[in-house]
C-alpha cells in the first residue's frame, strides 16, 4: 500500500522575470511557499514512509539554494547585465522560463535526487497567497 506524508509552510524568497508575460516582464520578487509530499511504501521497521525531520531537512536544504537569488533560465544568462553597489546570486535554471511551473518541477527533481529516487514527489509551490503549481515528480 502506497502512502503519502509531507511538510509545508517552507518558504523561499526570490525574484524573476516571466518574459511570457506582459505584465509580469519586469524584475520583480515572491515568496514562494512549498509544500512537499512523499509516496512510498510504509517501512514495517520503523514505521515511517519517510522520517518528517529527514524530509524536513532534505527540503531546506534544497530550497536554500533558491532563496534570495534572482532566478534566470540558462539562456537569458549572457543577455543579463546587473551592477551597483549590491552583491546579487542568481539561481541559474535550464527551463524556457523562470515560472512557478518551471522552478516547482526543479525542485522537486532535486528533491527526488537527494532522496535517490525512493519516492514519488508531490511539491505545491505558492507564488503569493492564491497562486500556485502542483507537481508530480516523476
Amino acid at each position: 500500500m502506497k502512502v503519502k506524508v509531507g511538510i509545508e509552510g517552507i518558504t523561499i524568497d526570490s525574484a524573476h522575470y516571466t518574459l511570457s508575460s506582459y505584465q509580469d516582464s519586469q524584475i520583480h520578487g515572491h515568496t514562494y511557499v512549498v509544500t512537499v509530499e512523499v509516496e512510498g511504501e510504509v517501512n514495517e521497521k520503523s514505521g515511517f514512509v519517510i522520517d518528517f525531520n529527514l524530509l524536513k531537512k532534505i527540503v531546506k536544504e534544497v530550497v536554500q539554494d533558491w532563496d534570495h537569488k534572482l532566478i534566470i533560465p540558462k539562456m537569458d544568462l549572457d543577455k543579463s547585465r546587473f551592477e551597483g553597489p549590491f552583491r546579487i546570486d542568481y539561481k541559474v535554471i535550464d527551463a524556457p522560463f523562470p515560472t512557478a511551473e518551471y522552478i516547482g518541477i526543479e525542485i522537486a527533481k532535486e528533491i527526488y535526487l537527494k532522496l535517490n529516487k525512493k519516492y514519488r514527489i508531490f511539491l505545491k509551490i505558492y507564488e503569493g497567497k492564491d497562486s500556485y503549481a502542483v507537481i508530480e515528480y516523476p
